[in-house]
């Protein structure tokens, strides 16, 4: 199949796929060049290639228009003709994972690599050689752009590198990785904290970054949340291993996570949330030892040890005591409840708001 569009269940978020894969090899080029409307597409050597790969993603999102994409090499221009003619008023922001591109954008020549973010206006002459690469592009209109900016000026063929480049990088791989479960809604409001993001790198300002660096924070903290959960019981699971899944630098990391004590300190009360989950659920006769092992502590007593920190109680005190209450006879929902009013009374301070937590994985 060449060509699949994929109509999602209704209010997520719709997006189209292409892919060579099942196209004959040397009708593979002459597939990819027909999905371009934008570009004049020719082969990155002279003779026509005999296998072209490409497998790219399309998302919209209201004001704006993802682009993630794995290609070999080409050549891309847009002529003064076609500039004149059929140049949409578009400008496209795209990161290179990987890959390299050399050429000139109106009458400035353009070069960069991988890590670099290439800024093009479509309504305006260009062309570019290009090596096998994975990129992520955002399209967003001249209208959407100028309300951020004001003016555009400068901005066709411009590289932006080293710190804002890296920084744009991060947030648009962490977004298309939460794409494909986002919903329409959910996706408009990401499209405008993009486009700020975006305005934040090619013009900074303090404003303009303090408004980048919060969303990237919240987006990065949304994946990383959700790949410890799932990953709660994986030993691997660190800080590293975090910045591996994420592609991003422990930095940035930790970062995300300095008004949360840091990220070491969430995976650990995530993993004692885990295991006070499993010691209070009724029927689970697994000892203390093994919910520990199972949640990735090396030591009984490294667990024990945090365990007591942050409940205020050991594990053996808060399974003692609901070993109690679940052989109880006798205790109506409203003696319980008087029974808990009373045990809380008498629990340490700190135990007594985190108490609450037991039981919530």
């Amino acid at each position: 199949m060449v060509l699949q569009r994929e109509d999602i269940v209704s209010g997520q978020l719709p997006f189209v796929h292409f892919s060579t894969r099942n196209v004959p090899p040397r009708l593979q080029f002459e597939a990819w060049r027909g999905q371009l409307s934008a570009f004049d597409v020719s082969p990155f050597d002279e003779e026509w290639p005999k296998r072209f790969a490409a497998d790219v993603k399309m998302y919209t999102m209201g004001p704006a228009l993802v682009v993630r994409a794995k290609q070999g090499a080409l050549r891309y221009e847009i002529t003064p003709n076609r500039a004149r003619t059929k140049g949409p008023n578009l400008y496209l922001f795209t990161y290179y994972e990987r890959g390299r591109y050399r050429g000139y954008a109106g009458k400035g020549e353009i070069e960069g690599t991988a890590g670099d973010v290439q800024v093009l206006d479509l309504s305006q002459p260009m062309n570019s050689s290009e090596a096998p690469a994975v990129i992520t592009g955002v399209l967003v209109s001249h209208e959407a752009l100028r309300e951020k900016l004001g003016t555009l000026d400068g901005l066709h063929g411009l590289d932006v590198r080293r710190t804002t480049g890296a920084f744009l990088g991060d947030y648009l791989k962490l977004l298309t990785k939460r794409l494909p479960g986002m919903s329409r809604e959910e996706a408009t409001a990401a499209a405008e904290a993009t486009i700020g993001v975006i305005a934040a790198c090619v013009r900074p300002t303090q404003e303009r970054l303090m408004f980048a660096a919060e969303h990237v924070s919240d987006v990065l903290r949304s994946r990383a949340e959700k790949i410890i959960e799932d990953h709660i019981q994986d030993p691997r699971l660190s800080p590293e291993f975090l910045c591996m899944q994420l592609g991003v630098s422990r930095r940035t990391l930790y970062r995300a996570f300095q008004e949360r004590a840091g990220v070491h300190e969430y995976i650990l009360e995530r993993r004692l949330d885990a295991v006070a989950h499993k010691m209070t659920t009724p029927g689970d006769t697994r000892t203390i030892s093994e919910l520990a092992e199972l949640y990735g502590f090396s030591t009984l007593e490294t667990f024990w040890r945090a365990f007591k920190r942050r409940y205020g109680l050991t594990p053996g005190e808060v399974r003692a005591s609901c070993s109690f209450l679940s052989t109880a006879s006798g205790l109506t929902p409203s003696t319980f409840s008087m029974f808990d009013q009373w045990s809380r009374s008498v629990r340490t301070p700190k135990f007594d708001h985190q108490i609450r937590q037991v039981g919530r994985p």
